[in-house]
């Protein structure tokens, strides 16, 4: 039984507060994520759970058992570093033993339980080679390994995958959401690439300035942000915002700027009119939910200049000037747009988000 409950974590390293009040409850044999840019106090949070940082208040549980002041030694957990931390004068067979010889295994039990490790990753031919011997995919394996062996009830990981290359890193995405389903073992990973996030976690907690700002799977995330840091956070090409404020004229709403006006459903109207009273607000348009047309559509739409195009192989990225901003839009690459003419953008309202401009919070319903 692997459930981690964490209440009330705060940490301050002096004036600076990097974990405010965290809480979360991590289920067992699930994976989460921490998500969030560098200084948004994802790792420190990893680093008390594993017990390398004392917190400053709060509770942690594994298992049930309060283990917020217990060593790191005590807490039946593994931890795998951004630089795997291996020991560079040991064979791959001594850095994954060395966990057990220090446990006071026998021989026998280390070779087997080495053996078995190596025999997951794929790795029992280079159990005799020295680290140096390795590439970084081989040391990212051997690092797990020594992990493994344990048989720990918590796997901790902090951006491990932060030093490969951008081909590696794609197939070890996959590696390791494979290795922590067949082990069934519960994991807690940090990483600020949301492509690793999204693609490998059951749950994400998304983080900024040590607060946690939501806690939800990849399209809970994705789909319905909770407010604009997380939605502009995930998302590549990144979520467009557009400035705007609600009008009604007679019966009918609007979001309007000065570069366009255009109708807004009466249940998304209501909880306007009920969550952001003064009416100022950014409306949130994924790249990919743009529709692109040549001549003016009979349905909603408007108008924008093409800046420039980005042909990408499976898709094109084109920038359009809406006033004096740049909003981007996915298409197909069949999609003819030159340097300086003006299309017309339509789109789904249904798959908009609302933000109330002033304190950056989801105007529902979503």
């Amino acid at each position: 039984m692997a459930e981690v409950e964490i209440k009330n974590l705060c940490k301050s390293f002096g004036k600076v507060r990097a974990v405010i009040d965290l809480n979360l409850h991590v289920k067992d044999k699930e994976m989460v994520s921490f998500l969030g840019p560098s200084g948004c106090g994802k790792t420190t949070s990893l680093r008390m759970i594993g017990g390398l940082e004392r917190p400053t208040s709060g509770q942690i549980l594994l298992g049930g058992k309060d283990v917020t002041n217990t060593p790191p030694k005590d807490r039946h957990i593994a931890m795998v570093f951004e630089t795997y931390a291996l020991y560079p004068r040991k064979t791959v067979f001594e850095n994954m033993a060395f966990p057990l010889r220090i446990r006071k295994f026998s021989n026998q039990e280390i070779k087997a339980k080495v053996l078995e490790a190596a025999k997951i990753l794929d790795i029992e031919e280079l159990l005799d080679r020295g680290i140096r011997q390795l590439s970084g995919g081989q040391r990212q394996r051997v690092a797990m390994g020594r992990a493994i062996v344990r048989n720990p009830a918590l796997f901790l990981m902090d951006e491990p995958l932060s030093h490969l290359d951008a081909k590696l890193r794609t197939h070890m995405r996959g590696e390791l959401k494979r290795l922590q389903k067949d082990l069934k073992t519960t994991m807690i990973y940090v990483t600020h690439d949301q492509l690793e996030a999204m693609s490998m976690a059951d749950r994400i907690a998304v983080m900024n300035l040590g607060v946690l700002q939501q806690l939800g799977t990849p399209d809970q995330i994705f789909n319905h942000p909770v407010n604009e840091f997380v939605a502009g956070f995930v998302g590549d090409p990144p979520i467009n915002f557009i400035e705007g404020n609600y009008v009604e004229e007679g019966d009918t709403a609007f979001f309007q700027n000065n570069d366009f006006k255009m109708d807004l459903p009466e249940e998304r109207a209501a909880a306007i009119r009920e969550q952001c009273p003064h009416g100022a607000l950014h409306l949130g348009i994924r790249p990919s939910y743009f529709d692109l047309h040549h001549e003016k559509p009979d349905l909603p739409s408007f108008p924008a200049e093409v800046f420039i195009s980005e042909p990408l192989g499976e898709v094109m990225i084109i920038d359009f000037m809406l006033g004096k901003k740049i909003i981007k839009a996915a298409t197909s690459p069949d999609i003819r747009a030159d340097m300086g003419e003006t299309m017309w953008l339509s789109f789904d309202f249904s798959k908009a988000h609302l933000f109330d401009a002033k304190t950056g919070n989801a105007v529902g319903p979503e």
